[in-house]
């Protein structure tokens, strides 16, 4: 048999049907730099997570079409999302071995739907 063939039939697939997609897309990362008023000897630095609401899910809380679990980790996940509705759903940032994040655009103007329901393809990818 041919080995890339091999090689792609070999990775774990798991197909995950009809996930609502709540998280807001208006959440951003904002990085601050504070000094204290009392002394100018201080500068404080801090990261925080402004607007929105994140929407974080597991790769254990998933099932796939057979209703088998996901495991709780994935080595070099890759998800792929398919949309269901007219809602534009994307991923956060990049995925983990256990979790990833997934946001929703809102878009009033045209009417899109609130939530968004989309179909994940998840794959466990062998890095050389």
């Amino acid at each position: 048999m041919n080995i890339t063939l091999n090689h792609l039939k070999s990775n774990r697939k798991w197909h995950v049907p009809n996930v609502v997609v709540w998280g807001n897309a208006d959440s951003f990362d904002a990085q601050f730099v504070m000094v204290e008023e009392s002394s100018s000897k201080r500068v404080v630095f801090l990261h925080s997570r402004l607007g929105g609401s994140d929407q974080l899910i597991s790769f254990s809380d998933l099932e796939d079409a057979s209703g088998n679990s996901l495991p709780s980790l994935i080595a070099n996940p890759v998800v792929i999302i398919i949309p269901r509705n007219q809602a534009h759903c994307f991923l956060v940032g990049e995925s983990s071995e256990n979790h990833f994040k997934i946001a929703c655009g809102q878009d009033s103007v045209s009417g899109l739907a609130k939530h968004g329901l989309v179909d994940l393809l998840i794959m466990e990818i062998d890095l050389p």
